[in-house]
């Protein structure tokens, strides 16, 4: 058995699921790990998070267990991460619960440091699963995604053409999502832009 550590789309036991495994997951914050949007994503225009090593950071995120089948679903789904060890050391439960330290634990790290461009933009849907996923650890859990990472730039609407490969089917959550923006990136949620298929030309 393995441990893994969520802290994008793979909080959200949903995304998880349509990998491979979406069972329980314990809520975590790991030192020595720095998130930010940094990783192209050629398949639809966009830009992913990635964990970054920085002794400096801290990132929350989850735990869960797969076993060997399970975790090479979701090394194929990461392939555009290198998959790290992660010290348990540097592992702190938020929810006082022990933590599996007798497995390796993992990481996907991000080999692009680049940042968000308007040809480039992070996707709102794609930040609909990964807050959903934070809202179920509460709203504290979710600010804590959204003050640890970086840089918020160039937010794109596309929920009406979702080009997230795995986005939610939930009506109800978008409201509290877009108040959540509202309330914590002001500036962001203003400045997002409606997204529009590209032209095909002739």
């Amino acid at each position: 058995m393995q441990a893994i550590f969520g802290y994008g789309s793979l909080i959200c036991a949903d995304s998880r699921r349509r990998t491979g495994i979406g069972g329980p997951a314990l809520a975590v914050e790991i030192e020595g790990i720095e998130r930010r949007w940094s990783v192209p994503v050629p398949d639809y225009g966009a830009t992913a998070v990635g964990a970054h090593l920085n002794p400096d950071s801290c990132c929350n995120g989850v735990i869960f267990i797969v076993d060997d089948d399970n975790l090479a679903r979701f090394d194929k789904r990461e392939q555009g991460y290198d998959r790290h060890r992660v010290d348990w050391s540097n592992v702190r439960s938020l929810a006082q619960q022990t933590l599996p330290t007798e497995v390796p634990l993992w990481a996907y790290v991000g080999y692009s440091s680049e940042t968000p461009q308007p040809h480039r933009p992070i996707m709102q849907t794609y930040v609909d699963v990964i807050l959903n996923g934070c809202l179920g650890y509460g709203d504290d859990f979710a600010r804590r995604f959204l003050h640890s990472t970086g840089p918020w730039q160039h937010l794109s609407d596309d929920r009406l053409a979702p080009q997230y490969p795995r986005a939610m089917n939930d009506d109800s959550l978008p409201p509290r999502i877009d108040a959540l923006l509202h309330e914590e990136l002001p500036e962001l949620f203003q400045q997002r832009t409606r997204y529009s298929l590209p032209s095909s030309g002739r």
